[in-house]
């Protein structure tokens, strides 16, 4: 807060005493303090700022005195209302800090989607003051976009060629699903198969292609539960234990599109990382109709 170039006691004064202020053409008052001449923010921009709201004087947020989120985020949209806070940011540039007035009544219904408070009163007008700290352009979020999705195929692309390769490699007769999953069956039964609903137990060992172990039931000693189609598992569990009978032991290959995608899982599981699970299907107790 001391690297601002204006105190919050300064601050302060603005807030009461700053009289000179210009309106838009949609009607929003402001007052531009700092203006640096650069590259004003346009619809479509994603903008980061600080800002101090108030009501009066009552303070509503100060992103100066959060540690956790110090700058608030926002896209503007391409068709703001006219005389709200968007309208304002298309004044600015980055480094550009300026006042806005806003009636509240409007502010609470476009942005916050509440009640105005009640110790605000009708047609109260709310004081932001806003410091740009950077922005980043529709377009280059556009190219961005475009980059992540060119690398995103081609990390698919990758991890296909090392699971067929895999199963090239393995000497095991795996069975492929429409949805990329890999199994098989290394002990057959003619047991109940669960449905949707219907809680499993299972004792299982998860591995990396290089072999390292990254989860198992062993560490706990019991079997592991789960309702099936619930979501309490990966896409990929529900479909194998779909699949499965009950008592049988099974190999499967996951993609990782069927288990952690392109976020990963902790420090073991990278993005984009294909999974063997070595299973068996312990008991199906059915739902309760």
């Amino acid at each position: 807060m001391t690297k601002f170039f204006i105190t919050l006691a300064t601050l302060g004064l603005f807030f009461v005493s700053c009289n000179k202020m210009q309106k838009t053409t949609g009607g929003l008052e402001y007052k531009i303090f700092t203006s640096n001449g650069g590259e004003k923010i346009t619809a479509g921009d994603l903008v980061f700022f600080k800002v101090i709201g108030k009501a009066g004087d009552s303070a509503l947020f100060d992103t100066y005195k959060n540690t956790h989120t110090p700058y608030m985020n926002l896209v503007v949209n391409d068709k703001f209302s006219p005389g709200n806070f968007e309208e304002g940011l298309t004044l600015l540039g980055k480094g550009d800090s300026a006042l806005f007035r806003i009636v509240a009544d409007s502010f609470y219904k476009v942005y916050i989607g509440t009640p105005t408070p009640a110790f605000i009163k009708k047609g109260d007008r709310l004081q932001f003051f806003i410091k740009i700290d950077s922005f980043i352009t529709r377009k280059t979020m556009a190219e961005r976009k475009v980059i992540q999705e060119l690398e995103t195929a081609e990390k698919q692309k990758n991890e296909g060629n090392i699971i067929e390769e895999y199963i090239k490699n393995s000497g095991v007769k795996y069975i492929k699903t429409e949805s990329g999953l890999y199994y098989t069956i290394t002990t057959a039964t003619k047991g109940a198969k669960a449905s949707a609903g219907d809680k499993v137990a299972t004792n299982y060992t998860g591995k990396l292609f290089d072999g390292k172990v990254f989860d198992s039931n062993d560490k706990t000693g019991k079997p592991f539960e789960f309702v099936l189609g619930s979501r309490q598992v990966i896409a990929g569990w529900d479909e194998l234990f779909g699949i499965l009978h009950q008592g049988e032991k099974a190999t499967a290959v996951i993609p990782s599109s069927l288990a952690y995608g392109d976020q990963g899982a902790g420090g073991e599981i990278a993005a984009f990382t294909p999974l063997i699970f070595d299973v068996e299907l312990l008991t199906v107790i059915k739902a309760k109709k």
